[in-house]
């Protein structure tokens, strides 16, 4: 039996100095962007208020909701097996995060748990709070929209008759999506739709229980489908995907897009799916033969160590030249910046492995736990150790200096990194396409930049680029 336990005020004040915190590091460390969409749609502050998000990536999901609600204390629905590792069960009931348990993972006996959870979460609703539930109940490891159960709509009836159908509960649909599920400094957007008022179907519940909560489910769920990336084409999901995340940028600029605002790339990317659709249904073949090109070019983009922007970047000698000067120049500042912050970023390396190592939706958490560990371990452990030593071997308040410029000495460090590898992949690519196709390590780049240049032809004469347009 699970109750409800009330938070002291010590605890209250651990909860929002950790909360403000973990928001700081989320917002402007991890990601470079977070586009927070439809703020209009957001009820006022103490309308009771159930959030209902589609969820594809684990724990980061949950983050993302809970810092994008200022003036909320959202209270989150996941799925309870995360709270079985005690670090990050202590974790998720520090930000309010509450277990939903399952029948296919936690088996029949624990269903019974749910009803205590379930009606905490519903006093919680009454009192004027949120509360933030999957419905899909597993996260996706792809960008679709799986089905949806029905146990937020009993909680939320179930609220309602607690209330004598007084209370107007209010269901916001709400999606996140991620320029890149796992990768750092990458950019978010979470968007809220127009609310659902369960008032409307008060009267239909109490005669049709079944009926006004499959009534209401469809429409949150058709909610969530229209504003979201839901690729339904499963079978073709890999090459369709890549598709997007290659010829879709240019799909995006040539239908006067910004490439870089990822929420236009989100409407384009629908856009370019819902034209895939289309084409395949009056022509199968073509299409057909259009994936069965793209696995090709993304199985040899691998072969030969290189990203579909190489192809776009002409042959600058002068530039390149120029860069690697530039890398050369600044390697003193990176050795330094990289003290002691390479320490952070190779810290949730031991648990973000084991993730990997499972099934496809564990390894949906690893963008999550490399946050947490982060941000709860690596940051205050070892910038506080660092800080130690080199206050007793320097000036107390150089070291104070020192320790505020880590975080901004941490970004650069990344940034130089990465700029350093695209830049040795640029390299890379002018040098052996310029082989002959005989010499080692130069056969095929030719032809896979032919392959490119001919499904990306093709993509043009088939596609209308009328389905979006910016603004």
């Amino acid at each position: 039996m699970l109750k409800k336990k009330k938070r002291s005020l010590i605890g209250e004040v651990i909860f929002r100095v950790l909360r403000n915190y973990l928001r700081l590091c989320h917002n402007n460390m991890y990601y470079k962007n977070i586009y927070v969409l439809g703020k209009e749609n957001i009820p006022e502050k103490g309308t009771p208020l159930i959030i209902a998000s589609n969820h594809q990536n684990a724990l980061n999901d949950a983050l993302g909701v809970e810092f994008a609600f200022r003036d909320r204390v959202v209270s989150i629905f996941t799925r309870a097996d995360a709270f079985n590792r005690p670090f990050i069960g202590k974790f998720l009931r520090s930000i309010y995060l509450l277990p939903a348990f399952r029948i296919d993972f936690d088996g029949v006996d624990a269903l019974k748990n749910n009803f205590d959870i379930f009606a905490e979460a519903g006093e919680r609703i009454l009192e004027g709070g949120s509360v933030l539930i999957f419905p899909e109940a597993l996260n996706q490891d792809k960008r679709w929209l799986g089905d949806f159960s029905l146990g937020y709509l009993r909680m939320a009836f179930d609220a309602a008759k607690k209330s004598d159908f007084k209370a107007d509960i209010k269901i916001l649909p709400l999606i996140n999506h991620y320029s890149n599920y796992f990768k750092f400094r990458e950019d978010m957007i979470i968007q809220c739709g127009e609310p659902v008022s369960l008032k409307d179907y008060y009267e239909l519940y109490q005669t049709k229980p079944r009926t006004a909560q499959r009534n209401v489910n469809a429409l949150v769920r058709q909610r969530i489908s229209d504003m979201m990336l839901n690729i339904t084409d499963l079978e073709n999901y890999e090459a369709i995907d890549y598709i997007r995340e290659t010829y879709g940028f240019k799909y995006c600029t040539d239908c006067g897009g910004d490439k870089k605002y990822l929420p236009d790339k989100l409407a384009s990317d629908k856009a370019l799916f819902k034209e895939l659709e289309d084409v395949k249904k009056d022509d199968p073949e073509t299409v057909a033969q259009l994936y069965s090109d793209a696995l090709t070019l993304k199985k040899n983009c691998k072969r030969f160590t290189i990203t579909d922007e190489n192809f776009d970047i002409p042959w600058k000698p002068w530039s390149l030249l120029i860069r690697f000067l530039c890398l050369i120049l600044l390697f003193p500042l990176f050795v330094v910046a990289s003290i002691p912050n390479i320490l952070i970023f190779l810290s949730p390396y031991p648990l973000t492995k084991k993730f990997k190592a499972g099934n496809a939706h564990m390894t949906m958490f690893v963008g999550g736990i490399r946050f947490a560990v982060g941000s709860l371990v690596a940051f205050p452990v070892i910038y506080g150790l660092f800080f130690a030593i080199e206050s007793y071997f320097w000036n107390w308040w150089c070291s104070l200096l020192h320790l505020v410029c880590l975080p901004s000495l941490g970004l650069f460090a990344w940034t130089y990194r990465k700029f350093f590898i695209g830049l040795k992949r640029e390299w890379r690519f002018h040098v052996r396409s310029k082989r002959s196709e005989h010499e080692r390590r130069g056969t095929g780049l030719k032809e896979t930049i032919n392959l490119r240049k001919t499904l990306f032809d093709k993509l043009d004469s088939i596609l209308k680029k009328e389905a979006w347009r910016k603004g």
